[in-house]
């Protein structure tokens, strides 16, 4: 066999020379990343308005996007499988999760920049850490939650199948949990993305008390452009961005949207399936399926050297009280600490200032959920662009770059028409929220098994029986999970949506999102703790209250057995 796959190598093809050329393309970017890197440190680089210049800004803030999503996937898969599969966990997870989603980029910087700097001084590794952090949390949170949300729904006639088969926790976590879940994470992940690119302006070009750190990419470029009032750069940075994210779907995305086709929970296949030539491409490569099939027989060598694999997770189902007892008490040791720190920390507030703080968290509550009730239009266009192949294919990329495009970034003009931010605001936070649902209902629809739809046929449904009886119901998880995250990205977009200063002239919404800008800028870290304290308080008490017991019955009885 091993003499087999070694044949396969000296079949060269076209396939093998487009796949060796995009790996030496991929080293060389490498080369030039580690260059960069580990260069002498410089806290706010010089921007070139050159449109030349934005070839390599480009591919240094697609680098920081990509190697941020590599971070929120290894973190989703971790995280949400400990959420979904320990009750316990569960309970202090998921909270914390509603904590992380709400806190504002800025909310990260002051902490971030700090410990980076700190840990690499000398060099440009702090502040390209701190960058990609900023635009993690910027993907993490959506991914995570749809991850979570699919493991709590995997059909259990499936998992019993692969305990009686005998499959190891490890088998049944890649065979069917994180297979189960691939299309609503893959869809998840192009939303994540997207977040992430929305708040690139901040990751590059930030503040921190009377310190200014920028460094080189896109979003710096706009920023740059902006603040001199440079109209043809801020063109030039937008066509730069629409480029680059048509890339990203075509070829990355689209691959990956075909690819994960195979995972959908279907009987009856289905009448057009997804096809991508890059995907072609790999999959003809005789370089690439030399190495599929050798990590294939390395496999099958494992399995043969332990053909008694463990048992699933259906053993040891029962936790000791005593571990349980341990767990608690270490969750509460540590909360105890974290709390008496920060009630140290904030212990100078005045009761004015809480008053404000408090204030602005309920104006800005206001205009958060009004975006999330207006971005419910998602629901029908979702269904209407998953349920129907050629439409998915053909509007992806119109979708991608509307939902990755960095809102901020024509923020400006739509100010200088609506000037008034205590009620135009509401429009900006909806240019980022809005797209948590869409993308979270297009996953949902494009999940259903066409067996179920074929079943509709034959009794013979009308449209609106259909749509009550098996569109809706089928999405309302994924439109939850979707209304949870969206609403998390209104949080995380009032920083940037209720403060601007734009051409020096500074416009502002009475809201949390310009006060945690204005402690930020004036440096008064204690206050920003604060808010952003109450407002991850408050994201928690309306999940708690509200998103979760919706999630936990759409979850339960619309799931698919």
């Amino acid at each position: 066999m091993v003499r087999a796959i070694e044949k396969k190598i000296l079949h060269f093809s076209i396939y093998d020379v487009i796949v060796l050329a995009v790996l030496a393309i991929i080293v060389w970017g490498m080369i030039l990343l580690a260059h960069r890197w580990t260069g002498t440190i410089v806290y706010e680089a010089r921007i070139s308005m050159s449109p030349i210049a934005l070839i390599g800004y480009t591919f240094l803030s697609m680098s920081r996007g990509f190697i941020a999503y590599g971070l929120s996937l290894v973190f989703t898969l971790i995280y949400g499988y400990l959420a979904a599969r320990n009750r316990y966990a569960e309970r202090v997870l998921i909270p914390l999760l509603d904590i992380f989603q709400s806190i504002p980029v800025l909310g990260f910087l002051p902490g971030v920049i700090l410990a980076m700097i700190a840990l690499f001084p000398h060099s440009n590794i702090g502040l390209e850490f701190a960058s990609i952090i900023m635009i993690f949390t910027g993907q993490v949170w959506n991914m995570t939650f749809s991850f979570y949300q699919s493991l709590k729904s995997v059909p259990r006639d499936l998992v019993e199948a692969s305990e009686i088969y005998g499959f190891s926790k490890w088998k049944i976590f890649w065979s069917v949990e994180v297979s189960y879940a691939m299309p609503g994470l893959v869809w998840n992940s192009m939303m994540s993305m997207a977040g992430g690119w929305f708040f690139l302006i901040v990751c590059e070009s930030f503040t921190l008390g009377d310190k200014n750190f920028r460094l080189p990419g896109i979003g710096s470029y706009m920023a740059v452009a902006m603040d001199k009032g440079y109209v043809p750069g801020e063109l030039y940075a937008i066509i730069a961005m629409i480029l680059m994210i048509l890339a990203i779907d075509m070829f990355f995305w689209r691959p990956i949207v075909a690819w994960s086709d195979k995972f959908k929970m279907d009987e009856v296949g289905s009448e057009e399936e997804p096809k991508s030539f890059v995907l072609s491409v790999l999959k003809n490569s005789h370089v690439l399926r030399f190495f599929r099939d050798l990590t294939n027989l390395m496999a099958i060598r494992v399995n043969m050297s332990n053909p008694h694999p463990h048992k699933g997770f259906s053993q040891d189902k029962e936790e000791s009280k005593i571990g349980n007892l341990i767990f608690y008490f270490v969750i509460g040791f540590v909360a105890a600490i974290a709390l008496w720190k920060f009630m140290e920390f904030v212990g100078n507030v005045k009761i004015g200032n809480i008053l404000t703080i408090l204030s602005g968290e309920g104006l800005t509550a206001l205009r958060v959920y009004a975006s999330v009730a207006i971005s419910m239009w998602a629901l029908p266009v979702g269904i209407i662009i998953g349920k129907n192949l050629k439409l998915s294919k053909r509007m992806q990329p119109i979708i991608q770059v509307l939902a990755s495009f960095p809102a901020p970034m024509i923020y400006p003009w739509f100010v200088l028409l609506f000037p008034n931010l205590n009620w135009s605001s509401i429009i900006l936070m909806l240019l980022g929220t809005q797209w948590y649902i869409l993308f979270n209902v297009i996953a949902g629809a494009s999940s259903i098994p066409n067996q179920l739809k074929e079943a509709s046929k034959i009794l013979e449904f009308t449209k609106k029986e259909l749509w009550m009886n098996l569109y809706i119901p089928a999405v309302l998880p994924y439109l939850i999970t979707g209304a949870i995250t969206a609403a998390g990205g209104a949080w995380n977009a009032s920083i940037v949506a209720e403060y601007m200063n734009i051409g020096g002239k500074l416009y502002q919404a009475n809201g949390i999102g310009s006060l945690i800008n204005n402690f930020t800028n004036s440096g008064r870290l204690n206050l920003l703790a604060l808010s952003i304290f109450i407002m991850s308080i408050s994201v928690v008490v309306i999940n708690r209250l509200l998103w979760r017991p919706l999630q936990k019955w759409s979850t339960q009885k619309f799931k698919i057995e």
